[in-house]
């Protein structure tokens, strides 16, 4: 309302928050001294995964239910003419998606020739973290995931554990995801 009577004067005060916006931008920020990495949830942990090791973030694709394989294969997806095999990773540890579906994203993994399409609750995008903002030790913090962990960080505001999903692909369990017929037998008689 006070700037009804003098638009010119609204058009000033626009500008002025934009310019004050942009300068504060972290692009414009030094970032040369910055780790960046793509901020998700796993099983209520704050992750921060490298960039170069996700490719792509999606909501989750209709998929095919792949029988014979292990309840956190999710099934197959055809993501732009090739198949994902879609791991709800919560489950992978035990645990279960959370929250609204809707919120649920993938964060699609290519390395060491292995691709993959990781289900999460929730992904918070783009982080930056002070290089000195990790140590190697994290005191047990994500015990859970210690295979795939490589170090704790703050970013002045909330914990993060760095997840490797190199390592997690290399994981004998997590590459096999079929279930041994005895284990089929076992769901069948306890059914």
């Amino acid at each position: 309302m006070k700037f009804q009577k003098q638009p010119g004067n609204l058009l000033r005060h626009i500008a002025e928050a934009s310019i004050k916006a942009n300068s504060e931008r972290p692009v414009n920020q030094d970032l040369q001294n910055c780790w960046s990495g793509i901020g998700f949830s796993l099983c209520g942990q704050k992750m921060v995964a490298p960039m170069g090791q996700v490719i792509e973030i999606l909501n989750v694709p209709n998929y095919t239910f792949v029988p014979g394989v292990q309840d956190w294969m999710l099934g197959l997806a055809n993501v732009r003419g090739r198949l994902l095999p879609l791991i709800d990773l919560e489950r992978y540890f035990g645990s279960r998606l959370a929250g609204n579906k809707s919120r649920h994203r993938v964060l699609i993994i290519d390395v060491n020739n292995h691709y993959a399409g990781l289900v999460v609750s929730n992904v918070f995008g783009l982080k930056h973290f002070q290089l000195d903002a990790f140590e190697k030790s994290y005191d047990g913090a994500g015990e859970l995931f210690a295979s795939c962990i490589e170090a704790k960080g703050s970013d002045g505001d909330s914990e993060w554990l760095k997840f490797q999903p190199d390592r997690l692909a290399q994981d004998s369990r997590f590459m096999d995801s079929s279930i041994s017929a005895s284990d089929d037998l076992n769901k069948i008689a306890v059914a």
